[in-house]
């Protein structure tokens, strides 16, 4: 009897060491090998700026979540620390202002309690003025934002809706569909009922090396393309400007800029934590990665990388 416990303890023993192993493994550098299929069509649908109309866009920051590079990226450092920031996009188009996603909300501690306990004791937060009081300290009336545009429903992307009351919400009819199928709980469920939700489908054709897209206002200048993986209605939001300046806001495709210029995934705890299907993200880094490399002048910003986001005009400045 003894011998097999023995057994039975090494055998646990090994098979631990193993999975420590595996999970150290998955931190380690690893580039994602490209594949030339997602690099059809690069240039399409594209348009002559001077054809454009006066947009201007700003970033309003409002929330961030201390973190280390690790986490982030495959061959992240663990000594680099690394600012998750949470923003919302402010556009302005001659038909309309309008955000891609509203950071953290006034109510962020009560919404803080809505995400997985495993998630809240792996991280923290730290509140900044939400965008709706950004918005009135700007003397931009919240009643003068036509829509929110979602890039996904997690938690902190949505939180700042609270504070717009009655506003559309631009959502992606195949993420509308994972909310309503309750496939990850949280803030969404709560908010989803009194939401006036807009639902979307990609139908302006392909653009770009995108085999969809939705052009928002039907003239080249705000252009949304699917980015599926880390939830199935994922979006990303083309930004043209007059001035020739590109913008491709890529929500929580990857949290950071070595994400797409590696290109490189996330290491496996935070894809077990937060991504619906690897697959597809890493096809969607992969098409986003080779639309950088054939365009070195767009500006690709993933939704938490503060480091990128300081390199863009925030409010009350405005990129022209």
């Amino acid at each position: 009897m003894k011998r097999l416990l023995r057994r039975a303890v090494l055998a646990l023993g090994f098979v631990l060491l193993i999975a420590v192993g595996l999970l150290v493994y998955s931190f380690t550098a690893q580039e994602l090998p490209p594949d030339a299929s997602l690099a059809v069509g690069i240039g399409r649908g594209r348009r002559d700026p001077v054809a454009l109309p006066e947009v201007k866009l700003s970033l309003i920051k409002a929330g961030r979540m201390p973190a280390r590079q690790a986490f982030s990226f495959r061959g992240g450092s663990w000594s680099e620390p690394y600012e998750n920031g949470m923003v919302a996009v402010l556009v302005r188009h001659p038909e309309g202002m309008f955000v891609f996603d509203t950071g953290f909300g006034s109510k962020v501690s009560e919404h803080w309690k809505t995400i997985p306990p495993l998630m809240r004791a792996l991280t923290s937060y730290v509140a900044e003025t939400p965008v709706a009081r950004q918005l009135e300290q700007q003397g931009i009336d919240v009643a003068d934002i036509k829509m929110a545009v979602i890039s996904h429903s997690h938690w902190d992307h949505i939180s700042g809706l609270d504070d717009l009351p009655g506003l559309a919400v631009w959502m992606a009819r195949s993420e509308l569909d994972f909310v309503r199928a309750h496939k990850y709980p949280g803030l969404i469920d709560q908010m989803v009922d009194r939401l006036q939700i807009h639902p979307f489908d990609f139908s302006s054709g392909p653009y770009e090396n995108f085999e969809s897209s939705l052009d928002l206002f039907g003239d080249g200048s705000v252009v949304l393309v699917p980015l599926p993986g880390h939830t199935p209605g994922s979006t990303g939001m083309f930004v043209n400007l007059h001035s020739g300046r590109r913008f491709l806001f890529i929500g929580d495709l990857t949290w950071s800029r070595e994400g797409i210029d590696i290109p490189a995934e996330r290491p496996w705890l935070a894809r077990f934590l937060v991504d619906m299907d690897d697959a597809e993200v890493r096809r969607s880094i992969l098409r986003v990665s080779a639309l950088r490399k054939a365009d070195a002048s767009l500006v690709v910003v993933p939704a938490h990388d503060r480091r990128v986001h300081d390199k863009i005009a925030a409010l009350p400045e405005f990129e022209r």
